[in-house]
This record gives structure tokens, sequence and C-alpha cells, in this order.
């Protein structure tokens, strides 16, 4: 019987823990005694979806790189000392520490060389984070998402995205299959499945500027569309009306991206290489800040012509009202064109590269 302790390090939003959770499964299947142990804050989004899925969760304090000059760079070397001190406590014992970038990676990656625990990471984005590239320094086995991060990182591994089981098993349903769960989605929405429906999100925390075009949207004029609208975990829920059903967030993705026509979201990792699997055209709004890695990530729909691209500033409801149906007609021939992205085993290749790795 093993004693192995497998720490994952990686939290704040979604497109850092579902990777995190798809790898921590994988990683149980070939050995159930492993003891697989989260990294998280007590603020991220971590905290309600790693106990759901029956893993632990420990967190430490939230250190985040100042974007700009102020008096918080100051205290930000002492707080990161702080948070690497709490993660070594966490840590220690452990025989592979696996980071998927984000605010604790980068104290867990610091913990692990103090410790001499071996560190493998996964970098998701186009563009990598400063976690990661800092992890990376310090490495056994680095794994990407996209060769053009490859060809920069000389010896790391092209895995691709780790993706939860019910996100490729709606990639390998028949076309029957996929509209009944949209039939019994929309009925669930409240919404007519003979009618487009959108698919709006803007990340588990949701949008501000999503949330406020879709409202004003809704609000000039008689639209003639059907939306199902995650506004995010924290905000206040909108009324439900004829045709627009609001929810905080979309439990179950895998279904939404089959009931949808379209899909309306920021460019994240993890929703891009969603909706290459799933087949699912988009429109992408890039978050605008951090350092351009949304951009790059939606450039790679864009060159297979699976999505929009439209800048943060541009989108309004004038250019929703304006653009939707056009969209909708480009969805329905990408969708008869696509084919299916080839499913890469990345969660079970991840897990055993970070076995190999352990001590």
């Amino acid at each position: 019987m093993t004693s192995k302790k497998i720490i994952l390090a990686g939290g704040g939003t979604a497109g850092h823990i579902e990777p995190a959770l798809a790898v921590a499964v994988e990683l149980q299947k070939m050995d159930p005694e492993l003891r697989c142990e989260f990294i998280g804050t007590k603020t991220g989004l971590e905290n309600a979806l790693v106990p759901s899925r029956g893993f632990p969760l420990r967190v430490i304090p939230k250190v985040a790189l100042p974007r700009e000059f102020s008096f918080s760079i100051i205290k930000w070397p002492f707080a990161l000392i702080g948070s690497v001190f709490t993660s070594i406590r966490i840590i220690k014992g452990a025989s592979v520490v696996i980071g998927f970038g984000g605010y604790v990676a980068a104290s867990a990656y610091l913990a692990a060389v103090v410790l001499r625990i071996p560190i493998v990471i996964h970098e998701a984005n186009a563009k990598p984070g400063w976690a990661n590239r800092l992890g990376r320094v310090f490495a056994k086995v680095v794994t990407v998402n996209f060769g053009s991060v490859q060809r920069k990182w000389q010896g790391s591994i092209n895995t691709g995205m780790p993706l939860r089981e019910d996100i490729v098993s709606i990639s390998q349903l028949s076309k029957v299959e996929l509209a009944q769960i949209r039939i019994n989605q929309a009925k669930d929405w409240g919404l007519s499945p003979d009618k487009p429906i959108i698919a709006v999100f803007g990340g588990s925390l949701g949008s501000e500027r999503i949330n406020k075009v879709v409202s004003e949207y809704l609000s000039s004029q008689k639209y003639p569309i059907q939306i199902a609208h995650a506004v995010g975990m924290h905000n206040t829920l909108p009324i439900a009306r004829t045709g627009y059903f609001p929810i905080q967030y979309f439990h179950n993705i895998a279904k939404v991206y089959a009931a949808a026509d379209i899909v309306i979201c920021r460019s994240g990792a993890v929703t891009c290489a969603e909706l290459a699997v799933v087949n699912r055209y988009a429109i992408l709004i890039p978050l605008p800040i951090g350092n351009g890695e949304q951009e790059a990530n939606a450039d790679e729909l864009m060159a297979k012509s699976s999505a929009t691209m439209i800048k943060n500033s541009d989108f309004t409801a004038e250019w929703l009202a304006k653009n939707i149906e056009a969209e909708i007609a480009k969805s329905h021939t990408y969708s008869a064109s696509a084919m299916t992205v080839k499913i890469k085993e990345t969660a079970k290749e991840i897990a055993k590269l970070a076995l190999a790795a352990s001590k």
C-alpha cells in the first residue's frame, strides 16, 4: 500500500482548477491509495469545486503580483515569503507538486524547491503567466497546451489540455443524442429548442462588461434570440423573462455546449480547449488585463474559423444587435463542416509523468 501524498496547486478560477481536478481523478484511478491534496486560497472558486469532487483543500494567503507601481509592491515580497512558509507546512512530505499556474502556484513551487520536492507544471495558455515562468526554472517536467509555447520552452512536452470527462463524453455523442440533450436543457431553462439559443458566461466570477451588454441588449429592443446567461458566482441574479434564463454559474458546462447554438464568453485557455473539442462556435471577448494570454488563446480558434474575436471595449449592445444573427449563421455553417479535434488523454499523460517524477 502506498502512502504517497501528491499536491496539486492551481486556484482562483475554473481555468486553473478544472485541469487540476482532471489530473487528480486520473491519479486516483491509477492508484486509489494516493492522497491527492489541493492548495488554494480562501476566496477562490476552488472552495466550491474541490471539496465537491471529494478532494481535501488546504488554503494559503493569496499573493497577487501587482501590475502597476503602488505601495503594494513594497509589501508584496513579504507577503510572498509568508505564503511560501505556509505552503512549506502543507507540502512537507509530498512526493511531487503539480502546478497549473495562478496565485497559489508560485508559493507552492518555491516551497517545493526549499523541500527538494519534484515539480511538474502544466501551462495552459498561449502566453504563459509569471507563476509558471518561475516554476519552469525549477521543474522536473514541463507540460504545455500550445505548440507555440513548446517551441519556446525547450524540453517541454505538448500534452494538450486536461479536460473533464463530461466534456470529452459530449464530444463523442451522435447528432441524435446531442439533439436530445438540447431539448432537455432548453426545457430546464424555460427556452424553446426550436429557436436559437445563446449561452453567455464571463468566467466563474462573471464579467461586468459582458453582463452590462446583455442587460442593455435585452432592454433596448425586441430580441430575436434566446439567452442562457451565467452572471457570476457572487453577482446579483437578474429577473428571468421570456427568452432569457439567468443563473449564477453553469455547473454542467458540457450540457451548455450541447444545447447552445453559439457561445459568448472570455477566451481562457480551458474554455478555448473545450470549445475546440465540442466543436462549438463562439464570440470571444478576451479579458483586457493580464499579459495578453486570452487574445493569444482566441487567435488559435480564429485561425480555424471557429470563432469571432472582439475587443472588450468594442463589445456593446449595439454590436450584438447588429451582428448576432450573422454570427449564428456562421455557427451553423461551421458546425456542419467542423472536424472533431482528436481527443488527447492529457490528464492521464500528466498523471503518469507526475508519478514518474515523484520521489
